[in-house]
């Protein structure tokens, strides 16, 4: 199954280190936070178990820089 743009963009992200903390964990929290969803459902989209309203999915491409078509 092929990756989709908001799961690449979150595979970009560095590891967890000592130096920058948890930049994963913090993407699904600011992406929870901004889409008034729940870290679970954050993470049911990245593992492409869920597909976010077209709603959540603007909000999603406006926190992201990247165009709705290219996020899912």
């Amino acid at each position: 199954m092929a990756k989709n743009g908001f799961r690449r963009l979150y595979d970009e992200l560095p590891e967890r280190s000592q130096e920058i903390g948890a930049p994963k964990a913090d993407f699904v929290r600011m992406v929870a936070r901004e889409t008034k969803k729940r870290p679970a459902t954050v993470r049911a989209w990245l593992y492409g178990v869920q597909k976010p309203d077209a709603l959540t999915l603007s909000v999603i491409a406006r926190i992201t820089g990247k165009p709705a078509e290219e996020l899912f």
